[in-house]
């Protein structure tokens, strides 16, 4: 969808929302029913159309959720990888080493 263009239905609507990122990660399965019986009342989602919008909901909220995760997780690497800190699991595997060499070096 361009950017100018026109929002004809609430599915195109809901459709632009996810597509602007968090709103559809924080949706939760009680808020989307919310919002789906109040489309329904108001007659824009048809009461057999509704368990299924809910479900599309929940579904792109968790893409969202993963597409937010990942990129959280990137931005920590990149951070850490600039600030030059060793992991923890470096720092084992560097313990596991030198206890390895001490036990070689006290056989001798």
């Amino acid at each position: 969808m361009s950017e100018g263009a026109k929002i004809t239905s609430w599915r195109e609507l809901f459709d632009r929302m996810v597509e602007l990122g968090l709103g559809a990660a924080l949706l939760t399965k009680e808020s989307a029913t919310k919002l789906v019986d109040e489309l329904v009342k108001k007659g824009h989602v048809s009461r057999e159309e509704s368990k299924k919008l809910v479900s599309e909901m929940l579904d792109k909220g968790r893409g969202q959720k993963q597409k937010m995760d990942d990129f959280v997780v990137e931005a920590v690497e990149r951070a850490l990888a600039k600030a030059d800190i060793a992991r923890r699991s470096q720092i084992e595997e560097l313990e596991r080493r030198l206890e390895e060499l001490e036990k070689r070096s006290g056989n001798q």
